[in-house]
């Protein structure tokens, strides 16, 4: 690792690439929070027009509708497999290490299947493709910054003393999923309109738990209806609503405690990400009951969706560069016994000398004192 050299310029373009994918999850987040996954019903054409020359006089105007919406956010993917393009390109070509020019190509084959899940989902018109198109973004963006994380100058000239902490990158790598697993909770209520299923907070209809029988959702229903003038929804768009809601009390607890942890060993790789952390989970948290009590204004509930993704992406790389200090402690030979290397003190004399141990000028093997030649 220390004889590869830092690459500018593939770093420059891997942070580009990864901030690019920022504000296209925003943007997928209005085309479902505007309901415009539909409106363009053709794919990879827009109307019949290249996707390129697709006249901004049609999508830009005030009558456009779910239309902007829908082909911003296609203009934006194609931005980042250009840049994904670019920066595989740029690392087969500059960079030395053999298994980061495999990882830029993973993320070119990451933007592919995610374009070609978007277009499908189009074509097909299947709701579970475009819940998984939502669930990959995530994934894709974790990739993107991997690459930003690798090429940069710290990874390259770690501390010159690590200090190791596996239980920093457990806590780390457990939040990775937690989040992930939350985010797909969130994509799949998106989808399926359960935004709303339980309209108010803490609470749930008034009570701890949501309705669990026919009779309790006919009068949570009766109650949306009547108070808060609301569609119907079902048993099942409640329960996923309040998974969601679960899910957010675990992400919280884990976020919070891998912060206090960060916080308490006060390192360098860690605690500038801790702190960003803590500022994007109070955000989050924020977000998501306005997005509840103000019933789910879109650009609210779509900046949601893109600070969920931002509270990922920091949790993955509080978990990468803690693997990273554990390989540089562990697995590249630092931790050493405290007097294996050559530089090492002796050992004292005294300190092999017991009332159990030979005595010098005496024989290992019989006990008897040798005598001077």
């Amino acid at each position: 690792m220390t004889e590869t050299r830092y690459n500018p310029a593939l770093h420059r373009l891997a942070l580009v690439t990864a901030a690019a994918t920022f504000p296209l999850i925003f943007m997928g987040g209005l085309v479902t929070s505007h309901g415009a996954g539909m409106s363009v019903p053709d794919w990879p054409n827009s109307y019949g027009y290249n996707m390129f020359t697709f006249p901004p006089s049609i999508w830009l105007s005030k009558q456009a509708g779910g239309i902007f919406y829908e082909h911003s956010h296609r203009l934006m993917g194609s931005l980042v497999g250009l840049l994904s393009i670019a920066l595989t390109v740029c690392a087969w070509m500059t960079e030395g290490r053999r298994w980061v020019r495999w990882l830029a190509t993973g993320v070119l084959g990451a933007v592919i299947f995610q374009g070609v899940l978007g277009g499908l989902r189009v074509v097909l018109v299947k709701l579970d493709l475009a819940i998984v198109h939502a669930c990959v973004a995530q994934a894709f963006f974790c990739l993107a910054t991997l690459v930003v994380v690798v090429t940069s100058k710290w990874w390259l000239a770690p501390p010159p003393a690590p200090v190791a902490d596996r239980g920093v990158f457990r806590l780390a790598g457990a939040l990775v999923v937690i989040v992930y697993l939350q985010l797909i909770a969130g994509a799949t209520m998106r989808h399926y309109g359960a935004g709303l299923a339980i309209p108010d907070l803490p609470l749930a209809y008034g009570k701890v738990l949501p309705p669990v029988s026919r009779a309790g959702l006919e009068l949570a229903n009766n109650a949306r209806r009547w108070d808060a003038g609301l569609p119907a929804v079902t048993l099942a768009q409640v329960w996923l609503h309040f998974a969601h809601r679960v899910g957010a009390l675990l992400v919280t607890g884990f976020a919070t405690t891998l912060i206090v942890v960060a916080f308490r060993r006060r390192r360098t790789e860690l605690f500038v990400p801790a702190l960003v952390l803590g500022a994007l989970l109070a955000t989050q948290v924020t977000l998501g009951v306005s997005t509840v009590l103000w019933r789910k204004p879109a650009d609210v509930a779509s900046l949601h969706v893109a600070v969920g993704a931002l509270v990922l992406m920091t949790s993955f790389v509080m978990a990468v560069r803690s693997a990273r200090a554990n390989y540089a402690r562990f697995g590249a030979g630092i931790e050493l016994s405290p007097h294996a290397g050559a530089s090492s003190a002796p050992p004292r004399v005294a300190e092999l000398i017991g009332p159990n141990n030979p005595q010098p000028g005496s024989d290992i093997r019989g006990g008897a004192e040798l005598a001077p030649a």
